[in-house]
């Protein structure tokens, strides 16, 4: 980074939490939110976007050793703007627009004069609609859980 790159120590430590949103969020996400930067700052592709593969680990229960699940589609994109912020995404699957777009987004989102109103007008709103889904998935998967009992557990 540049030292002419302004960037907010506040947003530094919330960065994890955009990725995660501008990671998981949908192409039609990134065209609503988009109109309210009011002017892109200028910005060179340093890669990408491309797309690769990755090797997924699961463990056995949650907590036996690793083992290889297999491998699953990424795409990565790697993005400065003229200020000198650096902007990654890593997007799960096959989606080179929303991997530039995410980038773009990571560049801006580092710039103390953008980020504030940016992180509430665009962010907060992409985590609570990420939320209500997870929660809808929750609930669904709650009401079609099937509980098993033993025979000991009945008679207690």
């Amino acid at each position: 980074m540049s030292n002419s790159a302004k960037t907010n120590p506040h947003s530094v430590a919330q960065r994890p939490d955009w990725m995660r949103e501008l990671a998981v969020a949908s192409l039609e996400d990134f065209q609503m939110i988009s109109p309210m930067v009011k002017s892109w700052p200028d910005y060179q592709i340093l890669e990408g976007p491309e797309v690769g593969s990755i090797m997924i680990h699961g463990r056995i229960a949650g907590n036996g050793s690793p083992f290889p699940v297999g491998e699953c589609r990424i795409t990565r994109c790697i993005v400065e703007d003229a200020q000198g912020h650096t902007g990654y995404s890593w997007i799960l699957g096959q989606h080179t627009e929303r991997a530039l777009w995410a980038a773009r987004w990571d560049t801006l989102l580092q710039d103390s004069t953008h980020f504030q109103a940016l992180w509430n007008q665009a962010i907060q709103p992409l985590q609570q609609k990420r939320i209500r889904k997870e929660q809808a998935v929750a609930d669904k998967m709650q009401r079609t859980q099937v509980q098993f009992f033993s025979m000991e557990n009945m008679r207690t």
